[in-house]
């Protein structure tokens, strides 16, 4: 063989091998070119943002709900229910709305009307606690609890005046009694410091613009308490803190107790309830005896037999002397 055809025959041999080595190139570039590809798609696919996602979708909605039920708490439906129901105690002797005319609620209209003048008209002078009233008598059973429940009743029903009454009588709370709240913490409770909010203790009933203010529990030194210069506090913000109100407070007999006499001291009005027929003059001398002062003290003339007023002065009394029939007899 001739140096020629040796050389064409080792070339022909080399080709394959040649050709393996491009192929090779190919393949590599193009797995190469593919592995970019993927990445590129693999940095387009973290950047396209999915349209819904079925397991984080629950997962929001779940909070949503979490996150509301604090919220419904923090708002509690707020309770109508009255304290003290007046009505329904359906109570002997008491102004109802279906008795606005009847002879008694003309006489307590015509007992509130100076009261309210007194309290504030444009004499008046706030420094001096007008608006806040003591109703009393001389001895027990003459009406005073009566008297001030019916009287707080006539002036809630004025159309700017709203009414507190206050059942002042610690030794024996007539009012708290008849109302069915003798067993509810009241006045002691915070002039002993054992309730320091004063309005926790307020009741309210179903008379709109009317609140109580319960006697408490027992205490001995109920005089003491009274004189204290905790109640001297809460008288002032009695008077001052609610310009609109009247405030009434059921005070015990002056002749049967010392508690009136101290309460007196730092009342604006007096009204005493005098048993028609009953009561003898020298008792309600010296009951007056006992204030230190009368020129704020009115006379309620109470349970006249029918046609007193009529014989005695007229289809009206006069003055303070106003009575109404037996049919309003107390029963305290």
């Amino acid at each position: 063989m001739s140096i020629i055809e040796k050389a064409v025959d080792k070339l022909r041999s080399n080709a394959p091998s040649v050709s393996n080595k491009d192929q090779q190139q190919k393949d590599a570039a193009g797995d190469s070119q593919r592995l970019e590809m993927g990445k590129h798609d693999t940095c387009h696919d973290a950047q396209d943002p999915t349209p819904s996602l079925p397991v984080t979708e629950p997962a929001k909605t779940q909070q949503t709900e979490i996150l509301l039920e604090p919220d419904a708490l923090m708002q509690p439906a707020v309770s109508t229910q009255p304290d003290i129901e007046i009505i329904a105690l359906n109570l002997d002797g008491i102004l109802t709305d279906d008795a606005r005319r009847t002879r008694q609620a003309e006489e307590m209209r015509m007992i509130k009307r100076p009261i309210l003048q007194s309290a504030f008209g444009k004499k008046h002078k706030p420094s001096e606690h007008s608006n806040l009233l003591m109703v009393t008598s001389a001895i027990a059973g003459e009406g005073k609890t009566f008297t001030s429940l019916n009287l707080a009743l006539s002036i809630a029903v004025e159309m700017d005046r709203t009414v507190l009454v206050v059942d002042a009588d610690l030794a024996k709370p007539g009012l708290s009694r008849l109302l069915k709240i003798d067993d509810r913490s009241g006045l002691t409770n915070y002039l002993r410091d054992e309730e320091r909010d004063i309005g926790r203790l307020l009741l309210r009933t179903d008379i709109p613009k009317l609140t109580v203010l319960p006697a408490g529990s027992r205490h001995v030194h109920s005089t003491e308490l009274l004189a204290s210069n905790r109640m001297q506090q809460l008288f002032h913000e009695l008077a001052v803190r609610y310009p609109d109100r009247i405030v009434i407070f059921d005070s015990p007999p002056l002749l049967v107790t010392s508690e009136a006499s101290v309460l007196a001291n730092f009342i604006g009005q007096i009204v005493l309830v005098v048993e028609s027929g009953k009561t003898a003059q020298h008792l309600v001398k010296d009951a007056l005896a006992q204030l230190d002062s009368t020129d704020n003290v009115s006379l309620i003339l109470n349970k006249c037999k029918k046609g007193f007023l009529s014989t005695q002065m007229g289809s009206y009394g006069y003055g303070h002397g106003y009575g109404y029939g037996n049919e309003e007899s107390d029963q305290q």
